[in-house]
């Protein structure tokens, strides 16, 4: 999913001020004069409200901005331009100060300062609002997150991050004692900027590596930041580095190469390799949440590409390393069987297999919703023996500073894919002596099963599918009560929830979500004389590209037959054709319901009870052509279902 870069967004308020008060909007920039001042001193007095150029700081606000604009980051003015940033001490965090815009040929924007909060200790305070300055001529506001791709209502973040948490049986560490555990490497083989980091990437500009990385570190480093346990890093690695054919983003991309994408393999392994054996983490994995169709794998087309693409992942595996990818979505109607690198399932691992130990080259992972049903933009034929949840996922994207920020919202196999690479990180870190294919064995092995049989695998015996339970591999990693390698004492052992029985919901509360992010909706309804446009593929072919592609409604779903949504803003200025319902009832049968055309940041509903007819849903996703980046794609959205 792409990302947009943040701009500040300044909301003026209507003031009872004079016609001749100068505005924010105004093209000059504001100095306090003496009279000025003295207005300011007389409204002040008179208890009336002051214009914004009186200055100070702002107090407590109301909602809907009290949900958008949180106090950790401010933006002052300063109306003197010699004055200086004044500084904040705070006895519990640290207060970063900076005038961004210093160089900038704009007087206004040069007097711009920003202030955000870091703070001092693992118990991760609120931010110290009091230490702000509160000044004459400083007028300082908070800095509300209000951009498209990443406004997610920190309500609904929470809910939707608590029901994934719930699916994937995730260890509560708040009240553990910390402890030493070895470090460990989920090396993000993506589109990010390369770099070591809480999230690999830093400061990009592409979503979908930072939303990998922080699903892993979720799991592998539970507390974010200083904790109780926090043994995985997770280096990003650039296998697609390209934002349009042929121009190579700077700060990281949306698709690449196989070239591209051995280059960042082999990166990735030797970096790993030649680290002082002092520094160098214990062992390493690689998150593959990426793919290509198999009309361009070496398996079916012999090019030197395509061959580099798998002696890199050889290599990987010969080096010791844990290779682990997403097993695909559908971007169009004829898709079917696994994308590669994961197919290579099928293929035995290249170098230090082990007798009775299942031993592939990739580790390939599917994705299930909250009631263990493949999604519905899963693939025909792509099902192999792991799964875990993947529809509809938000989680605390980690900034360095302790502060919980939400990612994009996602659904696919890459979310599963780095659901199963922290959960890896995690058991490797606790049980170091585990070989990587042992590993993976205990994951399997604890994982719900599902009452089927997986679509691919090596081997002619087809095998168990299953769905990741955390829960039970921690268990079964670190027994209660046995001291085993790193494990932690009971003192510092996490909370752990029941584990899930199969088809077991565990589902986000979607009217709640309804009633906080989908308000005013517009009807929308089904084009009758709609003619069924060809439907392009979601992939720059033959270019690598991430798992599960652009997403057009993050947050979509259904409350009885209702489809309620909205549009992803990524899609401002996209050329969007036919939308398309697609749906799966409880029998497996495929239906469509043809649309209407949908605005971009438009809150919709769609009624389909009379379309529906009593029909179980069983799966359900909504597909729409368009054209980005000079490129025909098919977006598409897991839809959540009840």
């Amino acid at each position: 999913m792409k990302s947009m870069i943040p701009v500040l967004m300044l909301v003026a308020t209507p003031v009872a001020a004079k016609a001749a008060d100068p505005s924010l909007l105004d093209e000059a920039p504001v100095t306090m004069t003496r009279k000025l001042a003295d207005q300011c001193t007389r409204l002040e007095r008179r208890g009336g409200v002051a214009p914004w150029f009186c200055g100070r700081k702002e107090g407590p606000l109301a909602p809907p901005l009290a949900d958008a604009c949180p106090d950790r980051a401010w933006v002052g003015y300063r109306l003197d331009p010699a004055s200086q940033c004044p500084s904040a001490p705070s006895p519990l965090g640290t207060w970063t100060v900076a005038a961004p815009f210093g160089r900038s040929q704009d007087a206004r924007l040069q007097r711009l300062c920003t202030y955000t909060w870091e703070p001092a200790s693992t118990a991760r305070p609120a931010p110290d609002v009091a230490a702000l300055p509160d000044v004459r001529g400083l007028r300082l506001e908070r800095d509300c997150e209000v951009v498209g791709g990443h406004a997610v209502p920190q309500a609904v973040a929470d809910e939707l991050f608590d029901a994934w948490g719930a699916q994937v049986e995730l260890p509560d560490w708040s009240a553990a004692v910390p402890f030493g555990a070895p470090r460990i490497r989920v090396a993000v083989i993506d589109g990010g900027v390369p770099g070591e980091g809480p999230l690999g990437a830093g400061a990009d500009t592409v979503a979908h590596p930072a939303m990998v990385s922080s699903v892993i570190r979720s799991i592998g480093c539970p507390d974010r930041g200083t904790s109780a346990l926090c043994p995985v890093a997770t280096p990003s690695y650039n296998a697609m580095p390209y934002v349009l054919e042929g121009t190579i983003g700077e700060l990281g991309g949306y698709f690449g190469s196989q070239g591209s994408f051995a280059a960042a393999m082999a990166d990735a392994v030797d970096s790993w390799l030649t680290e002082s054996p002092i520094t160098r983490p214990a062992h390493l994995i690689l998150n593959l949440s990426l793919g290509w169709d198999a009309d361009f794998d070496i398996t079916q087309v012999e090019r030197v590409p395509g061959a580099a693409a798998l002696w890199a992942t050889q290599a990987a595996t010969c080096a010791g390393a844990l290779v682990v990818a997403a097993a695909g979505n559908q971007a169009g109607p004829s898709d079917a069987g696994p994308l590669f690198p994961a197919a290579w399932e099928a293929f035995p691992r290249a170098c230090g297999a082990q007798p009775g130990v299942y031993s592939p080259l990739v580790h390939a992972v599917g994705a299930v919703d909250g009631r263990d049903f493949p999604l519905g933009i899963s693939r025909p034929g792509a099902n192999p023996r792991l799964s875990a949840a993947g529809s509809v996922v938000v989680v605390p994207r980690d900034t360095g500073a302790g502060l919980d920020v939400p990612t994009s919202v996602l659904s696919g196999t890459s979310i599963a894919a780095a659901a199963a690479s922290g959960a890896a990180g995690l058991i490797w870190s606790l049980r170091p002596s585990l070989s990587p294919d042992q590993v993976m064995a205990l994951l399997y092995g604890t994982a719900e099963s599902l009452g089927e049989l997986a679509d691919f695998g090596l081997g002619a015996a087809p095998a168990d599918r299953r769905r990741l339970s955390i829960a039970r591999a921690f268990e079964a990693a670190c027994p209660e009560g046995v001291a085993i390698e790193a494990c932690p004492a009971p003192a510092s052992r996490p909370a752990m929830s029941a584990p899930r029985a199969a088809f077991v919901p565990s589902l986000p509360d979607f009217a709640a979500i309804e009633a906080i992010w989908l308000q005013n909706p517009v009807d929308i309804f089904e084009d009758q004389g709609a003619i069924p446009p060809p439907a392009p593929s979601a992939y720059y072919s033959p270019y690598v590209v991430p798992q599960p592609g652009e997403p057009n409604c993050p947050i979509c779903g259904f409350t009885g037959y209702t489809l309620n949504g909205k549009l992803s803003d990524a899609l401002f200025g996209a050329t969007l054709g036919q939308p398309v319902v697609q749906i799966v009832d409880s029998f497996g049968n495929p239906s469509q319901v043809y649309l209407d055309p949908i605005a971009v940041g438009q809150t919709f509903k769609i009624d389909l009870a009379y379309k529906l007819q009593g029909m179980t849903l069983k799966s359900a996703w909504l597909e729409i052509p368009a054209i980005q980046n000079n490129k025909n794609v098919l977006t598409s959205s897991e839809l959540y279902v009840h």
